[in-house]
């Protein structure tokens, strides 16, 4: 299991296009995976000479979570493990999907039995993370006790500054990518000062944004004392049992296995799993343990609030507000989590999706 520690934690100023030069120089042996501006959202996409001047850095996470890298949608996991020879650069990462990725590594590689192949990927990729400047109105990290920026478990991290970024040294992998560091400078004391400004600005922007939503301070030890709250039988009816909140969610692990065969081989995929979908954990005999809707959709927040924390000691749901921003029935998580707290049904729809 990887173990999230601070390293040297130095912090450097490197020019805009220098960091750019800096990737392009390891496309011979990476794969470098960038954000993009889709839409006027950013999205992951493969960095090249050509279009590293469409590189966008000062918004919110991008739309695709670290998992789609590291936990694919499907692969195949018999007969032969891959192996990745080409390290992988990804940069972007919010800190919503950083603290996300201490679950995967804390499900994949935390327990006694080790995923071969999340390991190989992750010992083979090098995360460098960028501070939040731009939250959505979907944000909510700061409900849940995640900051806007992160301190802990990245390789790099980057806060835009002017002309250029504020580089922390988060681990050796991302201490050896900097290299000779012959084209940084320590940071000054007033550029830290004026990165402390930036992340309080952008932590009160989700704070305010998030004060109507009443949401607990605790909401794992609020959440368990609310599970049988007669609100489950109603606050689900908008859902159409798509799957999409449990796909884009960073902490999501399920998935089942398909098995394949024919006269000369068989196959073992692994494919993701939604806690909505009706099939889900049905046994042999036909029958499942939820076979409600409302069931279902109370066990997907009961995942993130009460059982994640109780299986690995942090809460499952990270803010990032993909669930809403991709949900068909315009659910907003916060809003049911409120009608759940307050004992009383309101409209769970959200309202828009737009930079704050």
């Amino acid at each position: 299991m990887i173990i999230f520690t601070k390293f040297f934690m130095d912090t450097y100023f490197i020019d805009s296009n220098r960091w750019l030069e800096l990737l392009e120089d390891n496309l011979d042996k990476s794969d470098v995976i960038v954000p993009f501006s889709y839409n006027g959202l950013p999205i992951y996409g493969s960095l090249s000479k050509s279009n590293s001047y469409e590189v966008i850095f000062s918004r919110v996470r991008p739309v695709q979570p670290l998992k789609f890298f590291l936990f694919p949608f499907q692969e195949k996991i018999v007969p032969e493990i891959r192996t990745y020879e080409k390290k992988t650069i990804i940069v972007g990462a919010a800190n919503c999907d950083i603290a996300g990725l201490k679950i995967l590594d804390s499900v994949f590689m935390g327990q006694e039995f080790k995923d071969p192949n999340y390991e190989i990927r992750r010992h083979n990729t090098i995360i460098v993370s960028i501070d939040c400047t731009s939250p959505l109105s979907v944000c909510f990290c700061e409900s849940v006790g995640i900051r806007p920026y992160p301190e802990d478990g990245f390789d790099l991290n980057l806060s835009v500054m002017g002309n250029g970024f504020l580089v922390d040294v988060g681990s050796k992998k991302g201490d050896d990518l900097l290299g000779n560091k012959n084209f940084l400078r320590p940071a000054k004391n007033s550029e830290i000062e004026e990165r402390n400004k930036m992340r309080l600005k952008t932590q009160s922007l989700i704070i305010h944004n998030n004060e109507s939503f009443h949401l607990p301070e605790n909401i794992s030890e609020e959440f368990y004392g609310n599970f049988d709250s007669k609100i489950w039988e109603n606050v689900w009816q908008r859902c159409v049992q798509c799957g999409s909140c449990t796909s884009i969610c960073p902490t999501c692990v399920c998935f089942f296995l398909e098995d394949k065969s024919d006269n000369e081989k068989f196959i073992k995929n692994r494919i993701y799993d939604s806690c909505l979908l009706p099939g889900y954990a049905r046994m042999a005999s036909g029958v499942s343990p939820r076979p409600l809707l409302s069931e279902r959709y109370r066990n997907r927040l009961a995942c993130k609030y009460s059982y994640i924390v109780s299986n690995y000691g942090k809460i499952g749901c990270t803010g990032c507000g993909r669930c809403i921003a991709g949900c068909p029935g315009k659910i907003d998580k916060r809003k049911v989590l409120s009608s759940i707290f307050s004992g009383s049904i309101g409209d769970v729809r959200y309202e828009s999706l737009k930079y704050l």
